[in-house]
């Protein structure tokens, strides 16, 4: 396995989407502590960001100066402006006769 696999595989393992929206660093001492490599920070945000790249997490803007949040998503094909169209939805349909 890649360290890209493990890194998911442990994630959907952990239900890491519960937690919301977090701050890099929350992910990146998870990823130092699966991986065993503390030393090399550059290899660590490289595999976040394509983590990224693949949909893996979703990315909050933020408004004003604050740092990005991202939120772990288990179904990497759904697109977070999607799924939140769907949690909008009512799901009670009533038809009068």
């Amino acid at each position: 396995m890649n360290s890209e696999q493990i890194i998911v595989q442990y994630f959907h393992y952990k239900q890491i989407q519960k937690r919301g929206f977090c701050k890099y660093g929350v992910f990146r001492r998870i990823i130092e502590y699966l991986l065993d490599v503390h030393n090399n920070p550059y290899f660590i945000r490289k595999t976040f960001l394509k983590l990224v790249d693949k949909n893996y997490f979703y990315r909050n803007n933020p408004s004003g100066k604050r740092s990005y949040r991202y939120r772990f998503n288990p179904d990497k094909y759904i697109e977070y402006q999607q799924r939140k169209k769907d949690e909008m939805v009512f799901p009670i349909i009533i038809h009068f006769d």
